[in-house]
């Protein structure tokens, strides 16, 4: 377990060099506390090991960065910052969309920003993908995005109305119902994921191969290499009638 989460890039490959094993004996008599000593004694290297990359820190807020409806400055960062690291990958997403329930924390403060942190806010084992859909499957999806209230976006701006989205601009031009598009998502959503159907018969899809959170780290961290800090952006790309 431990191992495993020290392992933080889905590239790394790793290979057992040493091995080491100690035998704890148990006898009958033992007392819990006596056992608890002894298990705490085992796997306090490794907790302390793992505490120091986890805490290690990869990026600064400037302010609060918070999860909100229609939109909210959190799901900006999110999607934003990982449409740059689609396009680092050498990739060109039209637009990105993230299902909100994704997102598990409700805040990240202003201040640090640890490995940690990104952990806590993308706990699950999503992939980042890209799917390419025609302009009428976009539609579907951002009616999708209207009915829950507004998701996490990037590339594009929309008003909600009757639950619905309307005024679809991608690429600063009106939706083509024609139209090809790259969405940038997870394979959660692209294999249909919290109702999103319509990108399960995408006509192409992509696989960057790394953990939505793995992304984001690593992008954060290259991004703070470069002195750069993160702001609460709220551009009022979805907004309600």
């Amino acid at each position: 377990m431990f191992l495993g989460l020290i392992t933080l890039s889905c590239q790394t490959q790793y290979q057992v060099k040493n091995h080491n094993s100690q035998s704890i004996a148990i006898a009958a008599t033992d007392t819990p506390q006596v056992l608890d000593q002894a298990v705490i004694k085992l796997i306090t290297p490794f907790k302390e090991q793992l505490d120091g990359q986890m805490n290690a820190r990869i990026m600064v807020a400037s302010a609060d960065l918070v999860k909100e409806n229609p939109e909210g400055s959190l799901g900006n960062m999110v999607c934003d910052v990982m449409m740059r690291f689609a396009k680092l990958q050498g990739k060109v997403p039209d637009v990105c969309v993230f299902n909100a329930g994704g997102l598990r924390i409700p805040t990240v403060y202003k201040g640090d920003i640890t490995i940690r942190t990104i952990f806590e806010l993308l706990p699950f084992d999503n992939q980042l993908v890209m799917v390419k859909v025609n302009g009428a499957q976009l539609k579907d999806l951002l009616d999708l995005v209207a009915a829950n209230g507004g998701w996490p976006v990037a590339g594009l701006q929309m008003k909600i109305a009757q639950k619905q989205a309307v005024n679809v601009i991608v690429n600063q031009n009106i939706l083509d119902e024609k139209a090809q598009y790259w969405v940038l998502t997870s394979d959660y959503l692209a294999d249909g994921g919290d109702n999103a159907a319509m990108l399960k018969t995408a006509s192409e899809r992509y696989t960057f191969n790394y953990l939505l959170r793995d992304a984001l780290i690593m992008q954060l961290k290259s991004m703070f290499y470069d002195g750069e800090t993160l702001q609460a952006l709220k551009d009022g790309r979805i907004t309600k009638e």
